[in-house]
C-alpha cells in the first residue's frame, strides 16, 4: 500500500493545517455543521503533527480520527445543551398564537365541538371536559390547542 501513495509518508503538520482551513471553509459555504467539527479536527491533528513530527502517517490518521469524533461528540453536546434558538418560537404554530383570546362562536356546541372564527379563518373548537352545551355567539376563552383543535372554556365576562 505504500507503493501505491507515496506522499502518505511526507505527511506534515502543514497538511493538516490546510486541510483543517479548508473544511472551515467549506463549513461557511455549505449549510450544515460537520465539516466545522472535521476542520477542528484536522487543526488539532496539524498541531500534535508539528510537536511529534516523527509521527507515521498512520498514527497521524488515527489522530485525526479521535480528535474528529471528540470535537464533534463535544459539539453535539453544547448544541444540545444550549437548546434551540428561537426569536419566534410560534412560527409555523399559529393556534398557539390563539391561546388566551376570547372570540363567539361562529356555531353552537354539540357534543362539546363548535366552531370560532379568528381573523378571517374558521377553527373547530373542543369545550373543556364538563362543560355545557354552548350556543352561537356566546364567548368562549381559548385555553390550548389539540392539533388543529382549539379547547376552549365558556368566558363570561365581568
Amino acid at each position: 500500500m505504500d507503493e501505491l501513495l507515496p506522499w502518505l509518508q511526507d505527511l506534515t503538520f502543514w497538511h493538516w493545517m490546510v486541510l483543517g482551513i479548508i473544511l472551515v471553509i467549506i463549513e461557511l459555504i455549505v449549510p450544515g455543521i460537520w465539516f466545522l467539527w472535521l476542520g477542528l479536527g484536522a487543526l488539532a491533528t496539524g498541531l500534535v503533527a508539528l510537536f511529534a513530527d516523527q509521527l507515521s502517517w498512520q498514527y497521524q490518521t488515527a489522530i485525526f480520527c479521535v480528535f474528529s469524533v471528540a470535537s464533534i461528540s463535544i459539539g453535539r453536546m453544547v448544541y444540545k445543551r444550549a437548546g434551540p434558538a428561537e426569536d419566534h418560537p410560534k412560527l409555523n404554530r399559529r393556534a398557539e398564537t390563539y391561546v388566551g383570546r376570547i372570540c363567539a362562536l361562529t356555531e353552537p356546541t354539540e357534543h362539546g365541538m363548535g366552531r370560532i372564527k379568528v381573523g378571517d379563518s374558521m377553527w373547530r373548537v373542543r369545550l373543556v371536559p364538563g362543560g355545557e352545551e354552548l350556543a352561537t355567539g356566546d364567548s368562549v376563552k381559548v385555553t390550548g390547542v389539540d392539533g388543529a383543535t382549539l379547547q376552549v372554556e365558556p368566558y363570561a365576562a365581568d
